[in-house]
């Protein structure tokens, strides 16, 4: 008698056809299992769901082999587990894969001592011992604070990179700009996107208690794949940014507008006529703008195209490209002066507390916007002063 899982053969009583039947019978009992009877297997047998694996990879079908690790991983096979969170990292990114996880160790089906720390650091599934990098303070005083956020591991080494080369360059580290110990949040908590090709958009209700509880007006989040941006008191940089890309993103806090095509949307707030901005007139002229800033010469008047979405030529004031038309270039002597000046008076730029409160007020919870609110006014914000005495 010949077995294997599917098949049962019983040899029939001798015959003319005796050899013939044999023959066929165990080509028949010799047959490969079935696909369903495979995958039925790969259910409670982790070396069956790691043998479909394979074949899904060799045969180009990365999905379906994900859905076999993950099933070999949560019977306990340590190998599926590691094969599955780097392919599901490959697929959907870091933060897909930290979801995954921590869904698996709520439901009890993967261990916590399972997964390394180098694993957890990685993914940004934080234990209570969290990375630190110290706050640093500039010689020149702290007339702005930023407090940087990191979730996941490459985001803790950026930010200890990028502020050590903030400190070694001459013109940054002069400025009179602070940053607080850096603050270590989970990336299932922030979920921060990763399409390399759209602005990171991360759940920042998540630093809701940060930002009412810390001595700081805007927020530096290193987290997250794609472009970077600022906008209501958050500077969004992605975990593998320069210190050009941070640098020219910096300014965008001090009220420099990019002097290239802005987009629709960014274009429609922007150019506003008659606006003037540090390093941008909107259909204004040189003697507004010169008596604004109180500087001794004209501006050299420089057309570039950030309305050209709305049909509006712009102009900025000096002849040369730079890091507002393409970040890696340096920073002017004209705008590090600029940035001077608007440091000198920081209670005109908006504190991150004044947006929170804006989405307190979303939510109806008064008193956090009360607190809030109340916060960026002691800041000297004038619209939060104007706000709370409606």
């Amino acid at each position: 008698m010949l077995m294997n899982p599917e098949f049962t053969c019983k040899l029939p009583n001798k015959s003319r056809l005796a050899g013939f039947f044999v023959f066929a019978l165990l080509t028949a009992c010799n047959q490969a299992p079935s696909q369903d009877a495979l995958i039925a297997r790969a259910q409670t047998e982790p070396a069956v769901a790691l043998s479909l694996a394979a074949q899904r990879l060799a045969s180009a079908e990365p999905e379906a082999a994900l859905q076999f690790f993950q099933l070999a991983a949560t019977a306990g096979d340590s190998t599926a587990l590691s094969h599955a969170l780097a392919l599901q990292q490959r697929l959907h990114g870091r933060s897909s894969a930290a979801s995954w996880l921590a869904q698996q160790w709520q439901l009890g089906l993967i261990t916590a001592d399972a997964v390394s720390q180098a694993q957890r650091a990685e993914l940004g599934l934080w234990s209570q011992h969290k990375p630190t990098v110290d706050a640093y303070a500039s010689a020149a005083g702290c007339q702005l604070t930023l407090q940087p956020v990191a979730s996941q591991q490459q985001g803790v080494a950026r930010w200890h990179t990028l502020l050590q080369a903030w400190q070694q360059d001459g013109q940054l580290a002069s400025l009179p700009v602070c940053f607080n110990a850096l603050h270590v949040i989970n990336s299932t908590q922030l979920r921060c996107s990763e399409q390399s090709n759209s602005r990171i958009s991360c759940h920042y209700p998540a630093l809701q208690s940060l930002v009412s509880t810390g001595d700081f007006s805007q927020l530096l989040v290193v987290a997250g794949r794609g472009t970077a941006s600022y906008n209501n008191g958050i500077l969004q940089l992605p975990d593998t940014a320069s210190l050009a890309l941070l640098r020219h993103e910096f300014m965008h806090i001090l009220g420099f507008i990019d002097e290239y095509a802005l987009a629709d949307t960014t274009a429609t707030e922007v150019c506003q006529p008659d606006k003037i901005y540090p390093n941008l007139l909107i259909q204004a002229g040189a003697d507004a703008y010169q008596q604004q800033w109180q500087l001794p010469d004209a501006p050299q008047l420089t057309a570039v195209d950030t309305c050209q979405a709305m049909g509006i030529q712009a102009y900025r004031v000096i002849a040369q490209d730079n890091l507002m038309r393409f970040y890696e270039l340096g920073l002017p002597a004209e705008y590090f002066a600029l940035a001077q000046q608007i440091l000198a008076q920081p209670d005109k730029l908006m504190p991150v507390q004044y947006y929170f409160a804006y989405l307190a007020r979303q939510q109806q919870n008064w008193p956090l916007w009360q607190q809030l609110m109340q916060q960026a006014a002691e800041r000297g914000y004038p619209d939060a002063s104007a706000a709370l005495a409606l």
